[in-house]
């Protein structure tokens, strides 16, 4: 786990950021709200992009989950907006130019190579005349270990933080991140949510072609061929699993999916977890995925008595499979898998305080 922790908490109108021992208080600003309002693009008989309309609020991020040919036509309108469209882009109801006042991080940026991170931080401080000190900004992102070395020698995960430390230094209302936790390791992502929290300020969008990091780094949207929408949401009383009620008998139980022309009976012991999808349940075993005519609500119900648990309105989980719990933030959560992938998947905050009494913890 990373060393450091953040929390964020009013204070005679004032945003207190704990780091380590250390407290910084900065003034909270006039309430703002970034609209974004892009028509749909269309190419011959093919949808380039959805019509788009989300309103931004500070602190809030609106994480947008889409296949990755989406997401660069959604984020090529931050830098060339549609011919002849106006208002696609209002900041506190005005027109707002994200060219020159947005701070965006793309998976193609690059950085000075032969400087160190305290260079460039350096560097970037005197750019935007920043007040902020270079050794907190470091510290923050995880790597004071590594500041006089070289960028180009460093891993992909420790630059992806140094990219990150533009954000807290660069004076914009809106900031912009384009797939911020591709490829990168778990303290990276730490690292991410932590400066999530510094930032509640601002602005903030996300994308992403992962539904779980959607519904981890905000409140998630899905752009699909077809629309774009928020994903849907439920209250702490809502999304609370129930725990069977009385005596529930252990039941032998075959999970059907079917596969071109064959139907397959899983033993739901097989199975690691259960995403619900564009009204579709998908099956995860063992690396691959099947789909299934059975609603999750009621796979839910037959497999209680194996173990399983509804850990997010959209996914089910076997707990036998569950090797972490991962508390990425106050109000984020996700569990890691005794698999071989690397993927989590989420857990909501109120099943966060059912899974704990669950287990005991």
């Amino acid at each position: 786990m990373p060393s450091f922790f953040a929390v964020r908490y009013l204070l005679d109108e004032k945003i207190c950021i704990r780091y380590k021992d250390d407290i910084h208080f900065f003034k909270e600003k006039p309430k703002t709200m970034f609209e974004i309002n892009l028509p749909s693009k269309i190419s011959g008989n093919r949808l380039l992009l959805p019509e788009i309309n989300v309103a931004v609020q500070p602190g809030q991020p609106a994480a947008i989950q889409g296949e990755a040919e989406f997401l660069q036509t959604f984020l090529s309108q931050f830098m060339n907006p549609f011919t002849g469209s106006t208002n696609q882009f209002k900041l506190e109801g005005k027109p707002f130019d994200p060219h020159s006042n947005a701070f965006m991080f793309h998976q193609s940026d690059g950085l000075y190579k032969r400087l160190t991170p305290r260079e460039v931080i350096r560097f970037w401080l005197k750019l935007y005349k920043s007040e902020e000190n270079d050794k907190r900004l470091l510290a923050v992102c995880e790597l004071s270990e590594v500041a006089d070395k070289r960028v180009r020698t460093l891993p992909l995960s420790e630059r992806r933080r140094l990219h990150f430390c533009r954000c807290l230094i660069m004076p914009s209302q809106v900031c912009v991140f384009d797939q911020p936790t591709l490829h990168v390791d778990r303290q990276t992502k730490h690292v991410f949510h932590t400066i999530l929290d510094m930032l509640s300020d601002k602005c903030m969008v996300i994308t992403t072609t992962s539904l779980e990091e959607a519904i981890q780094l905000g409140t998630a949207f899905r752009m699909t061929e077809h629309s774009f929408y928020q994903v849907e949401q439920t209250s702490h009383e809502q999304d609370v699993s129930e725990a069977p009620k009385g005596d529930t008998p252990l039941k032998l139980a075959k999970i059907s999916a079917k596969m071109d022309d064959k139907i397959i009976l899983f033993d739901p012991l097989e199975i690691d977890y259960m995403e619900s999808q564009d009204g579709q349940t998908i099956l995860h075993v063992n690396s691959e995925t099947f789909f299934t005519s059975i609603p999750l609500k009621d796979l839910e119900q037959r497999l209680a008595p194996f173990g399983f648990f509804r850990c997010h309105r959209s996914y089910l989980v076997n707990l036998q499979r569950v090797r972490e719990i991962i508390v990425w933030s106050k109000n984020s959560y996700s569990l890691s898998l005794d698999d071989q992938t690397t993927n989590t998947i989420p857990l909501s905050k109120g099943n966060y305080a059912a899974l704990k009494e669950l287990l005991q913890m």
